[in-house]
């Protein structure tokens, strides 16, 4: 799954607070195993034009242990009729509704093992708020779509919602003759009687309920060539001219994975479908849905960055059909274990057949950034206990993602990747089809690798943090490596902590440049560096930032590195070392005005990504330390320590440059434009934006989005007008979303509130809410504003946006403000805005306004005083 709310945020599962059931507290809300279905076949009658619909469901059970009792799940529908037989007699039975969805059934007598047969008719209707099976309009047209992981299909149909009932289904939708319907099976048979189409699709293959899917309405589509099977691009009417690049990638990525499997897709089609309005994609095999800003791409508007994305989160998905659809976790403890490994050969398999994309780098930089989540007390185990009464998609974080990616990069690197791949295969052959632990995978992978794999692992996966590896050279060229755990400034960390790390060293003796692996399982281990003449000039103890540890070296060391980082370094360790500085800024082992005159270092740095790198180290800078006071300071040092940069890769495309610079030139404009102020830079914004709003396929369509973004800061009412025009005139899914973040986007405080008020009065979707908010909050002189709007309006904002959403919105809360964390801690402590997950959310909101107060009040003064010497010497 990669759906996403703001900064990649996924989505929650709101459930209500303590059950009570025979005058004891439920402390799980499991179904039993007494009972389990078999195959279930799911007829449904919905007309997209209709808020409502019903159906049945026939379940195949299998009794395993006598019991006058079971549990299935079915949230707030209408259970019309309950039919309970064995061998073709009914068994009296009757039913009851509990909380979370469950429904029991009691027999009249004990069912004794063996199989039997359930039967259940209802009737609901649709979600409107794109959760479960939810109705969406589009271009006057409607449609109804699919989206149920973790657990929302209980609220769409009757079934065994747990991944460890997997189990073939059969659906069949009726529908009316001018709609179509589309399932993960192929169409078995079609008819039409009365001005209903009756479309049966095929058994599928066993999944979980999370993974089945189907949509219905006047969808159209565009078939895809060149693959192992049939496959097709799905739109809403009138879009299939944007499927283009979708068809394109989909044969190459596909062939790539299934080479590096062994054997083709195990699915019987392979269709693809566009969802208004829906953030990020999920996987379900044979129906990946896809938000259709991210798959519907203008063929003469897309960006390289709309490309990339497409490519990375497209080959995620097609990574997931054998890492969460062939083989499927047994329950959400192991979320990690679909979205770890899917983004690891997602973006393995990305960068292989496109490497022009840059995703060997970006893999780096999401370990990178996890890391900045794990330095903090409120971070959690990537692997932990999950209860069905939690909210269960607080594990699709960060974490699941992308440290375990990282964590799986650097055990690739330790074994080799033939070992890991071998274990991979016969990992996928062994349990084919049915639900798995990632102890079935370390227990072969140890086999294969003659390693402890599995004792390694569960030091990443099974306690939280990040180490912090020390090396100090010492006399006879050893290196004396120490390992704890990392933290921010001030922050205690239990000191038995401790971790089995695969530790790459770099060194040089200025002469030659070796590497070195030691496995790091104790505290502290001294180590001799092989093949050197003399001692090291220096060592880098995380080569090619492959391993997932913070690192620190003695200072006249880390000043060293920094300044031969172009020659000496590759790209990766680049990035990585100028992440590495900030965490050291963050954990208070280097002052502010040492971090900035380090990062100097870096500003003729060849390499796109690096600067890219070092623009991320200037939004640090913005976010802790950057006031009115010293906004003229601090611009004056953006426009010194950016401009080689711009003068380096210019204000437009050249002839057979690539790829990475040209995404990367969007970014360097943005940053020079609004916080250097860059006058030059807003005068050229100015007139493309001039440019594309006559003709936007004049403009290079990696520029126009952030010109007009750098235009709109200082843009006036009839500008704002115009944004909003074409907004809700726009037919191309990424102009809606561009032009409605932009109404976000400018700084008169009267539009501003025209914008919010927008937010809940206009014409947007569920998850299209928090666009212009989200936007207004990259001002600082709104945060305040953003803070008090959306506390005012919880209550219409939760009632509009997918329930578990609002698990998040303590994010609003963060910044560097004490006294409005403050606030926000009493604002969601209180019941009615109390929702599940929201304590967890709280938690890393408060860690990073905490963070980010201590460091303004450690360093403002540091950095203040070489701002001020800066802007003396210009």
């Amino acid at each position: 799954m990669r759906r996403s709310w703001g900064t990649g945020v996924h989505a929650a599962v709101l459930v209500a607070a303590v059950l009570l059931y025979s005058g004891q507290a439920w402390a799980d809300a499991r179904l039993s195993t007494q009972v389990v279905p078999t195959f279930e076949a799911i007829t449904l009658k919905i007309d997209a034009d209709r808020p409502d619909y019903t159906g049945t469901a026939q379940f195949e059970l299998e009794v395993k242990e006598q019991t006058s009792t079971f549990n299935f799940h079915a949230e707030g529908m209408t259970i019309d009729k309950l039919t309970l037989t064995r061998g073709g007699q009914p068994v009296p039975a009757e039913f009851t509704m509990q909380e979370y969805g469950i429904v029991q059934v009691s027999a009249g007598s004990a069912l004794a093992p063996g199989p039997a047969q359930l039967v259940v008719t209802f009737s609901n209707t649709l979600d409107t708020t794109d959760n479960s099976l939810h109705r969406v309009e589009d271009g006057g047209f409607y449609y109804t779509f699919t989206q149920f992981e973790p657990d929302d299909a209980r609220e769409a149909f009757p079934c065994w919602d747990e991944p460890a009932f997997k189990i073939p289904f059969q659906i069949t939708l009726i529908v009316p003759e001018a709609h179509t319907a589309v399932s993960n099976s192929p169409v078995e048979s079609e008819s039409v009687a009365d001005g209903w189409k009756t479309v049966i699709f095929q058994r599928s293959k066993p999944l979980p309920t999370y993974l089945v899917a189907f949509a219905t309405g006047p969808l159209e589509s565009v078939p895809i060539p060149g693959m192992s099977v049939p496959g097709n691009v799905w739109t809403p009417k009138g879009k299939t001219h944007l499927a283009g690049e979708a068809v394109k990638i989909t044969p190459l990525i596909l062939a790539a994975l299934e080479k590096y499997f062994g054997e083709s897709y195990p699915y019987e089609k392979c269709d693809m479908i566009a969802v208004p309005g829906q953030g990020g994609a999920m996987e379900n095999p044979g129906l990946i849905t896809y938000g259709d800003g991210l798959i519907l791409l203008d063929p003469e508007t897309m960006s390289p960055s709309q490309r990339r994305t497409l490519a990375a989160v497209h080959t995620h998905e097609l990574a997931h059909i054998w890492f969460g659809d062939l083989v499927t976790l047994e329950w959400w403890d192991e979320t990690w274990l679909n979205e770890s490994f899917a983004s690891w050969m997602g973006d393995k398999i990305t960068h292989e057949v496109f490497p022009e994309l840059g995703m060997d780098v970006s893999a780096i930089r999401s370990g990178l950034y996890a890391m900045n989540t794990d330095a903090r007390p409120s971070t959690r185990a990537i692997r932990r206990p999950v209860e069905a009464t939690d909210n269960l998609s607080m594990s699709f974080d960060d974490l699941a993602y992308s440290k375990g990616q990282a964590v799986l990069g650097m055990f690739e690197q330790w074994v080799g990747p033939e070992a890991l791949r071998e274990a991979v295969l016969e990992y996928c052959d062994t349990y084919a089809w049915r639900t798995t632990t990632a102890h079935d995978f370390w227990t072969i992978l140890s086999r294969i690798s003659g390693q402890d794999i599995e004792a390694a692992m569960s030091t990443y996966l099974d306690q939280p943090g990040v180490a912090l590896v020390s090396a100090e050279v010492t006399l006879d060229n050893r290196v004396k490596l120490t390992q704890k755990r990392f933290s921010n400034y001030g922050v205690p960390v239990p000191e038995d902590a401790l971790w089995q790390i695969p530790v790459v060293l770099k060194y040089s003796d200025g002469i030659d440049t070796r590497t070195q692996t030691v496995l790091l399982t104790e505290p502290e281990k001294t180590v001799e560096l092989h093949s050197l003449e003399g001692d090291p000039a220096w060592v880098l103890p995380n080569a090619g930032m492959h391993g997932y540890y913070r690192w620190s070296v003695p200072p006249a060391m880390l000043a060293r590195l920094a300044e031969g980082a172009t020659e000496e370094l590759e790209v990766t360790e680049r990035v990585g070392l100028i992440s590495n500085l900030g965490a050291e800024l963050d954990a208070g082992s280097i002052s502010g005005d040492n971090y900035l005159l380090t990062l100097n270092h870096f500003a003729n740095d060849p390499d796109p990504e690096v600067i890219s790198a070092l623009l991320s180290a200037v939004g640090k800078i913005r976010q802790a330390f950057v006031v009115d006071e010293n906004e003229n300071d601090f611009a004056l040092w953006v426009r010194g320590t950016l401009g080689p940069a711009l003068k380096q890769f210019g204000f437009t495309r050249k002839e057979g440059e690539e790829e990475t610079i040209t995404r990367f030139r969007s970014q360097l404009l943005g940053w020079l434009g609004e916080e250097g102020m860059d006058k030059r830079v807003q005068a050229y914004a100015d007139s493309l934006s001039q440019v594309y709003l006559k003709e936007p396929t004049a403009v290079d369509p990696q520029l126009a989005g952030i010109c007009l973004y750098l235009t709109a800061l200082r843009g006036d009412r009839a500008l704002f007008d115009e944004f909003k025009r074409r907004f809700e005139a726009a037919e191309i899914p990424r102009d809606r979303s561009r032009f409605l973040g932009l109404l976000g986007d400018f700084r008169d405080p009267e539009l501003v509130e025209d914008a919010l008020t927008y937010s809940l009065d206009g014409p947007l979707r569920p998850l299209e809410i928090f666009s212009i908010p989200g936007s207004i909050l990259g001002a600082r002189q709104y945060e305040e504003r953003i803070y008090v709007w959306l506390t005012t309006n919880y209550d219409a904002i939760t009632s509009r946006i997918p329930p578990q959403y609002a698990a998040y919105m303590p994010s609003i809360g963060g910044g560097c403000s004490l006294e409005r964390l403050a606030r926000t801690r009493v604002f969601f402590a209180m019941p009615t805005h109390n929702v599940p997950g929201t304590d967890e959310i709280m938690a890393k909101v408060a860690d990073r306004a905490t963070d980010c107060a201590g460091l303004r009040e450690r360093e403002t003064a540091a950095v203040n005083r070489y701002l001020k010497e800066f802007a003396a010497t210009e």
